[in-house]
This record gives C-alpha cells, structure tokens and sequence, in this order.
C-alpha cells in the first residue's frame, strides 16, 4: 500500500504541564467550536494511556480505535474514525490500552504525524496527555500550532513553564540532532547541572558559539520560531492578566520564547453535569460565559493563523515536507551557486528545513529559483 496523502488540514496539539488543568475539555469544546463554524474537525484521543474524550463526546458505544491502527489492524486512520452527534466533527478513539500505546517507539509516531496530516479535514485536533514525557513533546512540536491549558495554580504555572522550556530544548535536537558535532551536546543538554534552567540555554548557545560560530545565531533563531498559543483556564480576566505577564515575561527573558496569549476561561461549575455531554455545556444557559469567551479565543487563534498562511495559500506553496523532500532540497541549496547562497548560508538554510521548510522555499523563490518540489502537485503557480 502507497504513503498517506497529505490532505491540508492543520494538526492543533493540546497539552498541559499537568493533569487537571481541563485540557481534554478544552480539546473537545474547541473542536465542537471549529466544527459549529462550518470547519471540518476531527479530534484526536492522543491521551495513550488516559484517554477519556469518547465520555466528553457522549461515545458511549465501542468503536475502533488506535489500538487497532498501532497494532496493525487497520490499515490507515481514516478506518477508525467514527462520527460524533455534532455535526463536521468526528473522532478517534484512544481507548484500548495497551502498553505500546505509552510509550510509541520513534518509528511509531512518525507512522502516526504522517496518517494524521493524511486525514481529510479542516482541523485536526490532538488531544494529549498530561505531563511533559517524550511523546507529549513530540507531538507537540511536530503539530501546526501547540495550545498550552494551564490553570491560576503555583503548581500547574510551573509545570506550564517546565513544559515550554522542555519542548522548546525537543526542538532543538530535531533541528541540530543531525550536525556532526552539536548533535551530541544538545542531546545531552538534560544532563547539564544547572539550579537555573536558564543556564542550560546560555551554555548551549556559548557551546555552538565555540565548535560552530556560523550555527549560533539559529539557536535563537529556533527560540524566537517557538510560539505556543497559551491558555488559562478557571479565572477570572483580572487574575490573568498578571499570571499572563509574569508567564509571558519570564519565557521571552529566559529562552527567547513569545507565547502567544490567547484569552481565559471562567470557572463555570455547571459544566461538571455535562462531563458525558461536553458540547451540550455550549449550548445550555449555565455554559454561555464559558462559550463567549472561547469563542474570543478561537477568533484570535483563526486570525493568527490566517495571517501566518495566507502567503504560503496563495503561492501554493507545499505544506507537507517528508523526509524524500527535504533530502531533495537540502540536495539542491548544497548545489546552488555560490553567487547565490555562501556556504556559510548554505548551512544555515539547510538547518531551517527542520523546522520552516515553507521559509526555505519562499527564501528561493526571492532568488529566482523555481523547482516542481516547491510546489502542491497541481501546479497551479506555473499557469499564468
């Protein structure tokens, strides 16, 4: 059977630095936001190990679900997804534990991001699980857009913080992980003893400064690249402000991260009858304040989406970049004249792809240089 194709939808990942901060929640009423705007939604129980979304969603009934698909019995994603009582939004289940679905192997989760990109629908939303191990991360960095759930608590703030500074330092070994040298010392970065989480950055970036001078400024580079969407969960608009500020502050002072704040949630007890029937909340009257200000938050989130994809819609520009295509583009800047690109260039180009793919291909467009591989596969940018 042939690769999955790459269908267009945007993959949202939602996590939590902890359990409890109402992220499943916060997956399925996004979901069913996207999906009463018109969009096409599937949401995803990534959850491996904890997944509940089928109760949200008023699944009741047994469906396939992963398990099926990560032990081979089903042959892509799109054999397991079962509609929901809303209409545009269906579901994957994550339901049927079994200890492979904890803790997938690498070649497992790439399987997995790359039948997820296959699904056809407007939005993808993945649902995660709590905490910040491996597979959490790597989800979470290899999504669209990443929406952090923290609530006004000084345990859930730090595991937030924790959270961000442990995705971003993922990052970097998927983009430097590959260099002779650097590869070996940013995987060791969670080795470095440091009181100052901070310090670890400091002395990555004097490290590269050290062994690759050239590579150094794509670390803040990666940093600055970084920009989570953050969401706070039961509190009040006053309250958020501040957590927002300090929040926002400390991420852009320590690791050169923007978060993106998005808005918060009330604290609306009422949705505790409505945990078998999540999107009935929206609809009833107690669920009102909390639909208004989701709402608000879906608003920005389409906005800042829009804006960061409009160039890339209107040049056609490919938006799936396996591995076959950044072999073949990392073959082409290695090939380009020196007139063009310097070497020294063409090394920091050839970093990028691992993690702006799309900017690598608008960079050589600004060149002058056109190549099919830029391009979705109907070419439509060539018929003028």
């Amino acid at each position: 059977m042939g690769e999955p194709q790459k269908k267009g939808g945007h993959i949202l990942a939602v996590a939590g630095g902890k359990g409890g901060v109402g992220k499943s929640i916060f997956s399925v009423t996004l979901s069913t936001t996207l999906a009463m705007m018109g969009y096409r939604v599937i949401v995803v129980d990534l959850d491996l190990g904890g997944a509940n979304l089928h109760t949200y969603l008023g699944v009741m009934e047994k469906t396939l679900s992963l398990y099926h698909f990560i032990h081979k019995k089903v042959a892509t994603l799109e054999d397991i997804v079962v509609k929901t009582p809303i209409a545009n939004l269906s579901f994957i289940s994550g339901a049927h534990y079994s200890p492979t679905m904890s803790s997938p192997a690498a070649e497992l989760k790439v399987k997995l991001i790359r039948h997820l990109y296959a699904l056809d629908a407007d939005f993808i939303v993945i649902d995660l699980g709590a905490g910040m191990d491996l597979s959490t991360l790597d989800f979470f960095i290899f999504s669209d857009r990443g929406f952090l759930v923290t609530v006004p608590e000084p345990a859930a703030v730090m595991n937030a913080y924790r959270f961000i500074q442990g995705a971003l330092f993922r990052k970097m070994v998927t983009v430097f992980g590959k260099h002779n040298e650097i590869g070996t010392i940013v995987r060791d970065l969670g080795q470095v003893d440091a009181q100052d989480e901070s310090v670890m950055l400091n002395w990555f970036i004097n490290r590269v400064k050290e062994i690759d001078p050239e590579v150094s400024p794509l670390v803040q580079e990666v940093s600055s690249r970084f920009q989570p969407f953050l969401v706070l969960n039961r509190i009040a608009y006053e309250q958020a402000q501040r957590l927002v500020e300090t929040l926002v502050r400390h991420c852009r002072d320590r690791y050169a991260v923007d978060i993106r704040y998005l808005g918060n949630l009330p604290d609306v007890r009422a949705i505790t009858s409505f945990l078998l029937d999540v999107p009935g909340f929206l609809k009833s009257d107690s669920g009102k304040a909390y639909f208004l200000s989701l709402k608000s938050i879906v608003r920005r989130f389409l906005i800042d989406l829009h804006d960061a994809n409009v160039l890339t819609e209107k040049l056609n520009i490919r938006k799936e970049f396996n591995e076959k295509t950044l072999d073949a583009l990392s073959k082409l800047i290695d090939n380009l004249d020196a007139s063009i690109v310097s070497d020294a260039g063409k090394k920091l180009w050839k970093l990028r792809l691992f993690f702006k793919p799309a900017e690598v291909v608008k960079f050589l467009l600004s060149k002058g240089i056109k190549q099919d591989i830029f391009f979705e596969s109907d070419n439509l940018h060539l018929k003028k």
